[in-house]
């Protein structure tokens, strides 16, 4: 890679990574507000109304409005586990629904499995008629294992009955994480009811590793153009500077329309709901859409971090978020009832599954300005795995393939900078002579450029070509939760960084790719073609730091694609670096028109 390259690229980096910065300390600089109003806050969002937009309901003739839900003030937790071929569904009367899914397919650490909602405080799929209250109200359950069917009913009041019916994936299911969800509210009343909407929770998000960005935890819902990270919600304005947390999401907006579904995911994995068109026949079946959207982010703490088997290292935060689906509101006359179908999908964060879903769920993946890119190296790299049989050469053979197709422009790149730097010498004459006026100075320079037909810009194609490819690597990368666990050599998973020991007492991890990437950086920079002024070389030699800085706790599969591509930069520098050496001869000059 030539130095324009590596420049554009490092700057486009220092951007990324100022952003981050940024967005981090948001979140920490109201740490201390947070612990010092934490109790103040639970006790004033339990007794607010948490729904982002009021629901539209009709209105006949003198309807009652349902009361707020009751129940017995204390209830006895009932569970049972439902084991399907992929998940074992932890189920729960108290709020009904899924209080943990723990993926059989997919490992954690030390052997343990991947559990969905495992810190989360709310069960995926509980039902609610305010968004931030009655989580665990207390539903009779009747669970049938060899039909994987769970079925939950509450008196809401004495005129509306809420009966959920949950369809867990059986045996040859075509999808085996996706449950299917009926919500069926009933009136056993003599007089119309009114239900002003509900909300279809998604349960909790959170990081799987200690080193994870919180970044890549948060929620996210159909029409929204970016993805809300868990350091959202810590409020404040640019560096964390005015306000304190933000309690929901979003903070008092209009309603929203056409919600196709909603979720929240960490890295590797996402729970989401969509509401669909429900096969049971009641009078009155509802076919809509969803109208607002609830989150909102938790603390998972040292002792639920280490109680869950998970390893500790310094004192990072770990931020989950939680959230859920508002559906619009609807009246039932005496004896009627209304039905709505909902699948729920919690399993891996897979674009092929996902895109299956049929909503355009596949948006949750959030690739970014790239997406493009990083979908075409995704499906090749699982193409070229389906084939080697390891994830560690299939990124490999793309990266070589990569650069073969790029070669042409690589090496055209190079002749350029080499004609580049037989003008050096001519170029310092100029710009000592006209030191004390630059603008002559750039005239001349323009003008020795013109003479000699080299194009200052002739390195810049190859450029412009790696940056999209190198942010949908990091994008495609840092989300393929097809890489947790691939080995190669030493690396135990491509997913995190290769992490082999930690630094005593400082508890900092010591990571060899990043490392090897440096290296093979500072060699492809000694023996590309020198070009610009020592004040440039100089600051050139400092872009693998900065690129080690910016990978170095990232995914370890990014700076394997980054080091094999720096490798067979050198191949290719060493392959020409016989070739003949360009000669610089003026141009003609272009014959002027003439007049009529």
């Amino acid at each position: 890679m030539d130095r324009k390259a590596i420049a554009a690229i490092s700057l486009s980096l220092v951007t990324l990574f100022a952003w981050t910065f940024f967005s981090q300390k948001q979140a920490e600089r109201a740490a201390s507000w947070r612990n010092e109003q934490r109790q103040i806050a639970e006790a004033a969002n339990a007794g607010s109304e948490a729904t982002i937009a009021p629901a539209a309901a009709s209105t006949p003739a003198d309807p009652v409005a349902a009361p707020p839900p009751v129940g017995p003030p204390a209830a006895t937790a009932v569970t049972e586990k439902v084991v399907t071929p992929s998940v074992a569904y932890t189920m729960t009367n108290l709020g009904g629904g899924i209080a943990a899914a723990e993926l059989l397919k997919h490992a954690a650490e030390k052997n343990l499995r991947m559990v969905l909602n495992e810190f989360g405080t709310v069960p995926i799929g509980a039902v609610t008629l305010q968004a931030d209250s009655d989580h665990h109200a207390a539903f009779t359950q009747r669970v049938d294992v060899n039909t994987a069917t769970v079925e939950y009913e509450r008196p809401m009041s004495e005129q509306l009955v809420l009966t959920k019916k949950f369809q867990l994936p059986r045996a040859g299911s075509p999808e085996e994480y996706l449950v299917h969800l009926d919500v069926a509210f009933r009136n056993p009343g003599s007089a119309p009811v009114t239900v002003p909407g509900y909300f279809v929770h998604l349960g909790g998000a959170a990081p799987i590793h200690q080193a994870d960005q919180s970044l890549y935890t948060g929620f996210s819902y159909y029409g929204n153009s970016s993805f809300i990270n868990a350091t959202w919600f810590g409020g404040g304005g640019f560096l964390g500077i005015g306000g304190g947390p933000r309690p929901v999401y979003p903070d008092k907006p209009q309603t929203l329309s056409g919600l196709r579904w909603a979720g929240v995911t960490n890295q590797y994995f996402s729970t989401i709901a969509s509401p669909v068109v429900t096969a049971v026949e009641t009078v009155g079946q509802t076919r809509q859409q969803g109208h607002a959207v609830w989150a909102r982010r938790f603390t998972v703490s040292d002792a639920a971090w280490e109680a869950a088997g998970r390893t500790r290292h310094g004192d990072t935060e770990r931020l989950g978020v939680e959230g859920a689906l508002g559906m619009p509101g609807f009246t039932l006359e005496p004896g009627q009832s209304v039905t709505q179908g909902f699948q729920l999908y919690a399993g891996p964060r897979e674009y092929s599954r996902v895109k299956r879903l049929g909503s355009d769920e596949e948006s949750i993946m959030d690739f970014g300005w790239f997406g493009f890119v990083s979908k075409t190296l995704l499906n090749s790299m699982n193409w070229l795995n389906a084939r080697l049989g390891s994830y560690a050469a299939a990124i490999i053979v793309l990266t070589i393939v990569i650069k073969l197709l790029l070669w042409p422009l690589q090496n055209k790149a190079t002749q350029s900078m080499k004609r580049m730097s037989l003008l050096t010498p001519r170029m310092t004459e100029l710009r000592e002579k006209h030191a004390d006026n630059p603008q002559k100075m750039n005239e001349e320079i323009m003008k020795l450029y013109k003479e000699y037909g080299v194009n200052p810009a002739g390195g810049c194609l190859p450029m412009l070509v790696q940056i999209p490819i190198f942010f949908g690597f990091y994008n495609m990368l840092g989300k393929a939760v097809e890489l947790r666990n691939s080995h190669f050599l030493w690396v135990q998973d491509l997913s995190q960084p290769d992490t082999i020991a930690y630094l005593p007492g400082l508890d900092w991890p010591i990571n060899v790719l990043p490392l090897l990437m440096a290296g093979t950086m500072f060699w492809t920079m000694a023996i590309s073609p020198k070009s610009g002024d020592q004040t440039q070389q100089k600051i050139f030699m400092f872009m693998p730091l900065i690129f080690v800085f910016f990978c170095y706790n990232f995914a370890s599969a990014l700076a394997l694609y980054w080091t094999v591509q720096n490798l067979f930069s050198v191949v290719q520098l060493y392959a020409t670096r016989h070739q003949a050496a360009p000669t610089l001869e003026k141009s003609a000059p272009v014959p002027a028109k003439k007049k009529k």
